[in-house]
């Protein structure tokens, strides 16, 4: 007699409820997923013992009839796809036909759903259907969910705090509801509103809704495509940044995604911008055409595949970065939270996009100096551009900038008219030196110098043969240099833009770089890797006393770099105190 044999309906679903429902964000992950397809303006979650006694998830959607109901809860019916054909075209969140039937194998379900002048009700215990009638429901759909994991308690005692698994409820709504700006959310706990959202479909306004005014203030809108890809979205300048990736929100036609390469595009854009361990906050879609991606590579429907990457990588990248680059990112030394009109007081900030009108871009650049006297620079404050058919106006506004002075030898003070800006001077030469040096490294031609004396390094063994190997590359850097027995090398020349005094230093920088590589080396990651090593050690240190003509030129370069705010460590160079704050803080106004 044979030892396989089919499983029945409940066991599977109980199965397949190990890879749809982990958690209680799962199950409401998947409720208001369908709450979303089926078209609904209004959407309410409500928790008791942060879902685990009981959750509910109601609509105003287009509901069921009472043969609809009843399928719904069986193992891959779904209302979504046809045929094969049609997992090449999916529009919709929810398709596999399994979340339905794996949440009520493991829970006790009510279902409420209201379709054509019908109302049904549909009660579910462990997959088994108990009960069906007539409801009072009079719109939209109810889904109750009592008691999870009641009948497996191995999945229960995984279940985690009462505060992490609301965390996790109030974290997958909220990206929910940024995902759905026209979309009204509401979550309750207890009783209790945490969290509501207008629906109005202006994404910068649900921002707000969720993050609070310091963070939407200082986002910045993006919006662009090429032949493939459709990119629209915010992502905040460097004032605003986490600890974690959990506030990068990147939908894909719509759907929440958690797509490791797309995260590292947009990391990899704040390269140098933000320090490694930090975090930019960032809202936005992808469009794409279905044929592209493939969204059925597991049951959580998170993770997706996507095809011309390259192309992606290259917009996404790009649209990030010029957008940086164009806005003034000059860390606040403080960041209040008025109560004022939130669309009127972000217009007045000037950092991103005007929402109001389609066409029209509203852009700060970063400061700039024009040399007037020898002691005395000017500073571009603002200028505005809408881009439109119609020529480009500019609207330039001149204010005083002119360093004061040193504290504690490394902070150094500046002021304009209405501002002071505090700069710290290591790392402010280190992106001085890093962008010096990044330009030169791109440079086709290099210049050198010849050495009257030769500098001879003797290294390791690896190192010898690392440096042999790629002989050619350093040449191409502008290091001649000549075997001289052993394991030692007889430099000859080196590029001019080495620091005086600091080439033995530099070039073993260069080779230990070249040997930590490998055999993973890329020339344009070698460079932006050396310039930061060398800006580094090659940046005047903290506590140095540097006098005013230094202070001086230190601003001047400071002000000519793409991106003056930060080191390449992603430090900031300069946090500006509006001359408010400062009266605030002594009182002389309130």
């Amino acid at each position: 007699m044979g030892v396989i044999k089919v499983m029945d309906e409940v066991l599977a679903n109980k199965i397949a409820a190990g890879e749809v429902v982990e958690k209680v964000s799962s199950v409401i992950k998947e409720l208001v997923e369908n709450s979303i397809d089926a078209g609904s303006s209004n959407i309410k979650i409500e928790l008791i013992n942060a879902g685990i006694k009981e959750m509910r998830v109601t609509d105003d959607g287009k509901g069921m009839d009472s043969i609809d109901a009843v399928l719904a809860f069986t193992p891959h019916a779904t209302s979504k796809i046809k045929n094969e054909n049609d997992l090449y075209f999916i529009n919709t969140l929810g398709f596999r036909g399994e979340a339905l039937p794996s949440i009520a194998s493991v829970s006790e379900v009510e279902l409420n759903t209201y379709c054509n002048g019908e109302a049904t009700k549909v009660l579910i215990k462990g997959g088994h259907v108990e009960d069906t009638g007539n409801s009072n429901i009079t719109r939209g759909t109810s889904v109750t969910v009592r008691n999870l994991f009641f009948n497996t308690p191995a999945r229960l005692k995984f279940l985690k705090s009462f505060y992490t698994e609301l965390n996790g409820v109030v974290s997958l709504i909220e990206r929910m509801a940024l995902s759905h700006p026209s979309i009204s959310f509401t979550l309750k706990s207890e009783n209790k509103e945490i969290l509501r959202t207008s629906g109005s479909g202006d994404l910068l306004k649900i921002i707000h809704e969720i993050y609070g005014y310091n963070v939407s203030k200082n986002m910045v809108h993006i919006k662009g495509e090429n032949l493939d890809y459709e990119i629209e979205g915010y992502v905040s300048n460097i004032n605003i940044n986490k600890s974690t990736k959990t506030n990068m929100t990147v939908l894909v036609n719509g759907r929440i995604v958690t797509n490791s390469y797309i995260m590292k595009i947009i990391k990899d854009a704040y390269h140098t911008f933000l320090a490694d361990n930090r975090y930019p906050v960032v809202v936005i879609n992808i469009e794409v055409d279905p044929t592209l991606i493939d969204v059925n590579i597991h049951p959580t429907k998170q993770d997706i595949k996507i095809s011309k990457i390259e192309s992606l990588e290259e917009l996404l990248f790009s649209l990030i970065r010029d957008k940086l680059n164009a806005v003034d990112n000059t860390f606040k030394a403080y960041e209040e939270k008025p109560k004022v009109n939130i669309e009127e007081e972000i217009k007045k900030e000037e950092l991103i996009v005007d929402y109001s009108q389609d066409n029209g871009v509203l852009k700060k650049e970063p400061l700039k100096f024009v040399e007037e006297q020898a002691l005395n620079f000017y500073v571009s404050e603002e200028t505005l551009e809408y881009d439109t058919s119609i020529e480009k106006e500019e609207l330039r506004e001149e204010t005083l900038i002119h360093p004061v002075g040193l504290a504690l030898g490394t902070y150094l003070f500046a002021n304009d008219e209405n501002n002071v800006y505090m700069i710290d001077i290591h790392a402010a030469n280190e992106r001085i030196n890093y962008e010096k040096y990044l330009k030169e490294l791109k440079e086709q031609k290099t210049n050198k110098t010849s050495l009257l004396f030769p500098i001879n390094i003797e290294l390791s063994k690896n190192e010898y043969m690392t440096v042999l190997e790629n002989r050619r590359f350093i040449e191409e850097l502008g290091i001649d240099f000549e075997e001289f027995g052993g394991q030692t090398i007889r430099i000859i020349a080196h590029p001019t833009w080495l620091r005086e005094g600091c080439e033995i230093e530099s070039i073993n920088k260069i080779f230990d770089l070249l040997v930590s590589k490998g055999n993973k080396f890329d020339r344009v990651k070698f460079n932006e890797q050396l310039a930061i090593n060398l800006s580094c050690k090659m940046s005047v240190k903290a506590n140095t006393n540097i006098g005013p003509l230094e202070q001086d030129i230190l601003i001047k370069r400071l002000m000519k770099c793409e991106f003056p705010y930060t080191c390449p460590h992603g430090r900031p160079t300069i946090i500006k105190y509006t001359k408010y704050e400062l009266e605030k803080l002594f009182k002389r106004v309130n």
